[in-house]
């Protein structure tokens, strides 16, 4: 995705320049597709009063000397600043911490900015080791040291997908302590765009048959089989060849811009070289029949396929006659060569010819990386686990796109699409939830769609993470019950909940009266259980927002005929207050509304309570198409 997260790192480092920081580190992921446009980006757009800047490849023969010679002996700390941008593998990161320490950084006010910072940086060990500091995994060890190095910093994690750095250990170095959004941009093509509406006449989506991705699945191909593309990907490319005619005939620079397909259905190299001889062959026999080289009867299934294409950009697009289109593919259509882009390809950067691009390939045209003039993406990826992070950063579409708009599209499988779409609608509760209080991380919760996972397990302690599920019955494992903790508190739900006299009433309520009444129920967090105020409370507020979009609840409040309950008080965790028929009844009846049971017990002293009343909650989660997880670790 493509939301101008690099031009605020840009204006971060001229703003911090400005302000007496000195020292510039800027970390892209291990792509060195990425790093090189990243590198490029800093080096062409920090122009005025510009800082010293180099990239990994520069300063890795010779990191010390480097250090010593070019940095600390002109002290270009002291005199611009200096930039260092490197790619987070181990080796450059090596490189990059020996260049910190030859030229005596330390001594320098910096800012770390980690790019894609939830990708690479994290430890990848977390899930397997006792103690995460035992064995940390060697991009994280390195960047730990880096971070020694030059103590005095600020270190600004940037990413689209924050799901991993928001689930890390309240006090783990990776958790964010703050988070700032990005505003998007005038002109800027996101998740709404294409998800907000999928069924929509205007939609942007195509949905694919599931069978026809099917033969894309690991082991389906086999070099020197069917050499004609599906019929989805047919569409997909001849869409991409008429828009890209439309646009290019407006002339002038139109003519001489990239405009790009995107074919991302796998992650092996072979299944990328078998796909690029399907399209080339494909290509070579459209080329010809829209030339009128080729046989009649080619000739007419070509036009057969322009039809359908042109029919499908005709619902959002005010397209140009068939024909005249058709003649300009007669002119333009026979170099259009589809590029391999993988380990394999060992491309510095990304080449587009002006004109149509065909690119094809896997994870190194995920995450990050901006396609110049992307159009059409056929997207296949279709892992048994779906994790929300990795699929939204696949979805390289967004952007600063309008000028295509018209003539854009995702073609997948409906299955995938309503993924997308899940992840799209959580991401967008989880940014405003942040974004209404973003300096109170440590009780917002990350919002996941059903049957998704937010993000790969082994950056996580499995042990630390706690998920609340629709449907779910949960209640606080210590409350408070000492008089001088609570009569206040009891005085006050005396007060809120004396209309409700009916123990067998569930009572419709408004959403923040129950989040009123819960604020009177306080209790003390214990490790491994669900409940903490905070956190309950702000998942009901979350339930307010517009992705979910509950506004009532029902209340329960039980007094046993107004002599109260004569529960004895036990040692933490509580297993529980409410009957099992109290809170299926809610399950039962009122499954789309959080229901709040509330218990008033005696108190008395022959109990083990402090001789004041005390109000016990258990709360029921509503049915929903979101999951909420935390981390509980506080370390």
């Amino acid at each position: 995705m493509q939301a101008g997260k690099t031009n605020a790192a840009l204006a971060a480092v001229a703003l911090a320049r400005d302000n007496g920081f000195r020292c510039f580190v800027v970390l892209t992921s291990d792509n060195t597709l990425l790093g090189d446009q990243t590198f490029k980006r800093f080096r062409d757009n920090l122009i005025a009063r510009a800082p010293y800047i180099a990239s990994w490849e520069t300063f890795k023969s010779d990191p010390r000397g480097y250090g010593k010679n070019q940095l600390a002996g002109p002290n270009r700390f002291e005199d611009t600043g200096v930039v260092l941008v490197s790619t987070k593998n181990v080796s450059n990161l090596q490189s990059l911490l020996d260049v910190l320490k030859s030229a005596d950084a330390r001594r320098y006010p910096a800012i770390i900015i980690d790019d894609e910072a939830d990708n690479a940086s994290l430890n990848t060990n977390a899930s397997r080791t006792k103690k995460k500091e035992d064995d940390p995994s060697e991009v994280f060890r390195v960047i730990g040291e880096i971070r020694k190095t030059i103590p005095n910093h600020v270190y600004l994690q940037v990413t689209a997908t924050p799901q991993s750095l928001l689930l890390q250990g309240l006090n783990h170095p990776s958790r964010p302590v703050f988070c700032e959004l990005v505003p998007e941009g005038e002109g800027y093509v996101g998740g709404n765009v294409f998800f907000a509406d999928v069924d929509s006449p205007t939609s942007l989506c195509v949905k694919l048959d599931d069978k026809e991705l099917d033969q894309f699945k690991p082991g389906r191909i086999v070099p020197g089989g069917a050499s004609e593309p599906p019929d989805g990907l047919r569409n997909a490319l001849c869409c991409f060849f008429l828009g890209a005619a439309q646009k290019q005939l407006r002339g002038g620079k139109h003519v001489g811009l990239p405009y790009t397909i995107l074919i991302h259905v796998s992650r092996n190299r072979a299944d990328h070289e078998y796909l690029a001889q399907v399209v080339q062959a494909f290509v070579t026999d459209l080329d010809k029949a829209v030339r009128g080289a080729a046989p009649k009867t080619k000739q007419e299934k070509a036009d057969r396929w322009l039809q359908e294409a042109y029919a499908e950009l005709a619902r959002t697009a005010k397209l140009r006659p068939l024909p005249e289109l058709k003649k300009h593919l007669a002119d333009t259509l026979t170099n259009a060569i589809p590029a391999v882009v993988n380990a394999d390809s060992k491309l510095r950067g990304l080449e587009y010819r002006p004109g149509v691009n065909i690119m094809i390939g896997g994870n190194r045209l995920g995450r990050g990386l901006t396609i110049d003039g992307l159009m059409i993406t056929y997207y296949g990826r279709d892992p048994k686990t779906k994790m929300s992070d990795t699929v939204h950063q696949h979805a390289r579409m967004f952007g600063y796109r309008t000028d295509l708009l018209d003539v854009t599209r995702l073609f997948s499988a409906p299955h995938l699409i309503d993924a997308f779409q899940r992840i799209h609608e959580a991401d967008e509760g989880m940014r405003n939830a942040i974004g209404n209080d973003p300096a109170n991380l440590k009780v917002k919760p990350v919002w996941v769609g059903a049957g998704l996972k937010p993000t790969r397990s082994n950056v996580l302690n499995p042990a630390d993470i706690e998920g609340v599920e629709p449907g779910r019955v949960i209640y606080p494992p210590d409350p408070l019950w000492r008089k001088a903790d609570i009569s206040a508190h009891t005085s006050e739900l005396d007060r809120l909940l004396s209309k409700y006299d009916d123990d067998d009433a569930y009572v419709e309520v408004g959403l923040d009266e129950i989040i009123a009444v819960l604020k009177h129920m306080p209790s003390k967090p214990f490790g491994g259980y669900t409940w903490e105020d905070e956190r309950v409370q702000e998942l009901l507020k979350a339930m307010k927002a517009p992705e979910i979009g509950l506004t009532s609840a029902r209340l329960n409040v039980r007094r046993n005929q107004g002599r109260g309950y004569d529960l004895r008080r036990q040692d933490p965790p509580w297993s529980g207050f409410a009957s099992s028929g109290w809170y299926k009844h809610a399950k039962a009846n009122y499954e789309q509304v959080p229901t709040l049971i509330v218990m008033m017990q005696k108190g008395e002293r022959a109990k083990r309570w402090d001789d004041c009343r005390v109000y016990v909650p258990t709360l029921v989660i509503p049915k929903s198409k979101f999951v909420f997880m935390f981390n509980y670790a506080a370390d």
